[in-house]
């Protein structure tokens, strides 16, 4: 029994009387997101319910469906599905099934992502709020210092919950400068328990020299790792950039990119025009977490020039710092898990300059720290508040104290 929660002198037969029913509904349901949907489906106190359509859509991996058919205590979700129709080159959506459950669901609470491009979200949390249920949005909330009609809606929309389940600090403290006086709750972001999401198997140093001759014609120069689709967005050209300028000054960095996507042919012509093919490894799409998990070990640091988002969960996970860069305007909640000078820096945004100082500074200041000390600097945010035990242990605080 989870005893977190156990209120004080209660006993299974009492709290059997005191169970909540949640209903959280979303478009569908991330692959990522299995492992906090799982946890919250262990809940002795609360009996969550899943709504949403079993596919994307789109090229995002989503959980398989199979799981509403097997039991909780197999790792099954207790989930039902309602059918998306999307609207406006899927911008708006209307989820075919939410109005009738926002107005007969027997459920204490609500939880809903809060998205103001999903037209029925907005019917049904009216009705949720009209039945005097709780209702929560669990959002982002907002990326930026939002002004204007885009502020206006999502306040609106905002305004008709209890309060809102936010990824992290400084959407709360933008939502808050900006008058939303709702309760907000950060809970944060994982990509699994602590146990999953921690690597600490044994490397040899046999697996590692093979590997780096394996990939680049010199394997003594640091390894800098970017793991991830390769977009335009993530401004990946700027790590070739900074390399550049560090050639220049006789400080060699070899640079590992894993990933697949559209701007896979133009970093490689980059590479080529700045004369740093020879350093570069465009390794591909990786699905195999040993091979991940070497990948990431023989690397120095992890950069993600552009929002960095899971894949600084990913790369702490795996002991290995992350350098991204620091405005919260166009950054992901994730990048708050970076601690400068503990598990990674910070640099000024699209300043090219800055990434190449930062990267040489973070190597120069580490090259004396063991191995050992830097991985554990990098589990310990993991540990403490990036894991799905942890989210969800917040989230079933929240339903029970009915904040």
């Amino acid at each position: 029994m989870n005893t977190l929660f156990m209120r004080k002198g209660g006993t299974q037969k009492n709290l059997d009387k005191t169970i909540k029913s949640v209903a959280v509904i979303y478009h569908y349901f991330a692959l990522y997101r299995y492992s906090v949907l799982n946890e919250l489906m262990k809940s002795k106190e609360i009996k969550y319910t899943l709504f949403s359509d079993q596919t994307s859509g789109n090229n995002i991996k989503t959980i398989n469906p199979e799981y509403a058919n097997s039991e909780i205590k197999d790792g099954g979700l207790r989930w039902k599905f309602v059918k998306n129709r999307w609207f406006f080159k899927e911008r708006l959506l209307w989820q075919k099934g939410i109005i009738r459950l926002a107005l007969n669901g027997n459920f204490d609470a609500f939880i809903l992502l809060g998205n103001v491009y999903f037209i029925s979200t907005w019917i049904a949390a009216v009705i949720i709020r009209f039945r005097r249920k709780k209702l929560y949005f669990w959002t982002h909330g907002v990326t930026s210092n939002e002004k204007g009609l885009k502020w206006f809606l999502r306040k609106s929309l905002y305004n008709i919950s209890d309060g809102l389940l936010l990824y992290g600090n400084g959407a709360k403290s933008v939502i808050q400068n900006n008058g939303f006086k709702k309760k907000i709750h950060v809970i944060y972001n994982s990509l699994g328990t602590a146990d999953e999401i921690i690597i600490n198997n044994e490397i040899t140093n046999d697996r590692r020299t093979n590997k780096k001759n394996e990939l680049f014609k010199d394997p003594n120069p640091p390894i800098i790792i970017f793991v991830g689709r390769l977009t335009y967005y993530k401004r990946l050209d700027q790590i070739l950039e900074a390399s550049r300028i560090l050639a220049d000054e006789d400080f060699k960095i070899n640079i590992l990119f894993v990933g697949d996507g559209p701007a896979l042919k133009s970093l490689e012509d980059l590479a080529q025009s700045l004369n740093l093919s020879e350093y570069c490894s465009f390794y591909g799409s990786c699905y195999d977490n040993k091979e991940l998990e070497l990948l990431f070990d023989i690397s120095s640091i992890c950069v993600s020039p552009g929002e960095v988002g899971l894949t600084a969960m990913a790369s702490l996970g795996n002991g290995t710092p992350v350098i991204t860069h620091d405005d919260f305007n166009f950054q992901m909640p994730e990048y708050e898990a970076i601690i400068p000078g503990v598990n990674g820096l910070l640099f000024k945004r699209n300043s090219v300059t800055d990434l190449a100082f930062t990267i040489k500074k973070w190597i120069d200041e580490h090259k004396d720290v063991s191995h050992e000390v830097i991985k554990n600097n990098c589990h310990k945010i993991i540990k403490e508040k990036y894991n799905s035990t942890y989210q969800a242990a917040l989230i079933n605080e929240i339903i029970l104290r009915n904040e």
